[in-house]
């Protein structure tokens, strides 16, 4: 516990913190940002200045500025239909992988799920059918002594009623 507040102590005292260092990357990327727009602008309205002014003294070498951006456009193109290229591979690649791997996944799945119906079925048929039947012969049993129990209680009590008289 105390290495660790020794060497955050140590950070501050140097002027080095994580929070500060991140904060400093992400300012000067916004700033080398903002200076990259200004400095293409900037060439931007002095082209077109020079355009507008002296087109006549200016056209080879704005025809040579044209060509190599022209150059740079096709390269730029290239490396694109490249990426596209490998973007395919690399998906017909995870496709296939997908297939081989998903098939026998899919297969285990679908063999577990017989196997479970089959055991359910089994169940049913050796150990609850059985019992569904037992209970239901004993709950008639019961139905049928209960109804004895009644009528005989019933026969008792008009021979009672009968002596009496």
């Amino acid at each position: 516990m105390t290495e660790t507040s020794d060497s955050a102590a140590a950070a501050e005292s140097n002027g080095h913190d994580e929070g500060s260092s991140g904060l400093n990357v992400s300012r000067m990327v916004k700033l080398l940002a903002g200076g990259g727009i200004l400095i293409i602008l900037g060439l931007l309205i002095f082209a077109l200045v020079i355009a507008l002014t002296a087109a006549e003294t200016w056209r080879p070498v704005i025809q040579i500025f044209r060509d190599i951006f022209v150059l740079a456009l096709i390269l730029e193109l290239l490396l694109i239909i490249l990426a596209l290229a490998v973007l395919m591979l690399q998906a017909a690649a995870f496709i296939i992988m997908l297939k081989a791997e998903i098939k026998p996944i899919l297969e285990n799945a679908r063999k577990t799920t017989q196997a479970t119906q089959a055991t359910a079925r089994f169940v049913s048929q050796n150990a609850v059918d059985p019992l569904i039947q037992v209970k239901s012969f004993l709950a008639g049993l019961l139905a049928f002594i209960r109804e004895l129990i009644r009528l005989r209680s019933a026969l008792q009590s008009d021979q009672v009623n009968q002596d009496e008289p």
